[in-house]
């Protein structure tokens, strides 16, 4: 049983998703849309970063250590842990930081 839950909100980006089918993204930003949550991901393509939005209808389920399950068994992850410094998103993160430095202003 978890002693506390922590919010999604309470965490700072970048967030690793993964899901079901073993592919991942990276997630940079974090919003509320409709009552649902919105990420903001992005990925390379030809070696050109591209963004999408991603919503999420139902609430992640905190599972621990800033770790929460998703709908269709997608995971959503901090990306700030040592275990994940040499996962590509941690890359992909470095490029989008330093070309969007302002996507952690609001």
């Amino acid at each position: 049983m978890l002693l506390s839950k922590k919010e999604l909100f309470d965490c700072n980006p970048p967030f690793l998703i993964k899901f079901a089918n073993g592919k991942w993204s990276l997630a940079v930003k974090i919003s509320i849309l409709n009552n649902n949550i919105k990420l903001l991901i992005v990925q390379t393509e030809n070696g050109e970063l591209l963004k999408r939005y991603f919503e999420i209808s139902e609430p992640p389920f905190y599972v621990g250590a800033e770790v929460w399950e998703l709908e269709y068994g997608s995971v959503l992850m901090t990306l700030n842990h040592p275990s994940l410094d040499n996962h590509p998103a941690k890359k992909l993160w470095e490029k989008w930081n330093f070309n969007n430095k302002e996507v952690n202003k609001d």
